[in-house]
């Protein structure tokens, strides 16, 4: 099966910044790790240090709606 990809034109590896939610009091940006329908797995890589507790928590990873998440970065290795 290919790579997950839809009209969001999220996919696994792009980098996204998110706002914050629940338990983070600030914004943060991370690794797409997995597509769902309507959201993304996100390995959170950098955020703000007040929400360090939250984030270890939450095991660095966050489920995002799609429609929250802006790709900042694509994949280092995608292929065009």
């Amino acid at each position: 099966m290919a790579e997950e990809e839809d009209q969001s034109g999220i996919k696994v590896g792009d980098y996204v910044a998110a706002k914050k939610f629940g338990p983070l009091e600030h914004d943060f940006t991370g690794e797409v790790t997995k597509v769902y329908t309507n959201s993304v797995l996100v390995e959170i890589r950098q955020y703000d240090p007040k929400d360090k507790t939250a984030v270890d928590d939450m095991n660095n990873r966050a489920v995002v709606r799609k429609s929250e998440a802006k790709v900042t970065a694509a994949p280092k290795d995608s292929q065009a």
